[in-house]
């Protein structure tokens, strides 16, 4: 699984390798990486839909 990075997010990331700042690389992991991986992980074709009509949460409805 490969993940592009922005050039602000490379800068970001370097900045926490270089300081060796613990907090800031959990806040880049969660706020980051955890949003993009449970993008990866979810089967292609399948998207979450709120609209009205279908049951909370319902995944793959019609559009």
């Amino acid at each position: 699984m490969l993940i592009d990075l922005k050039e602000q997010e490379m800068i970001r990331l370097r900045r926490i390798i270089t300081d060796q700042d613990q907090d800031e690389a959990l806040e880049f992991v969660n706020g980051v990486l955890k949003p993009r991986l449970k993008e990866a992980e979810r089967p292609s074709g399948l998207q979450r839909t709120f609209e009205a009509g279908g049951p909370p949460g319902q995944i793959g409805g019609p559009r």
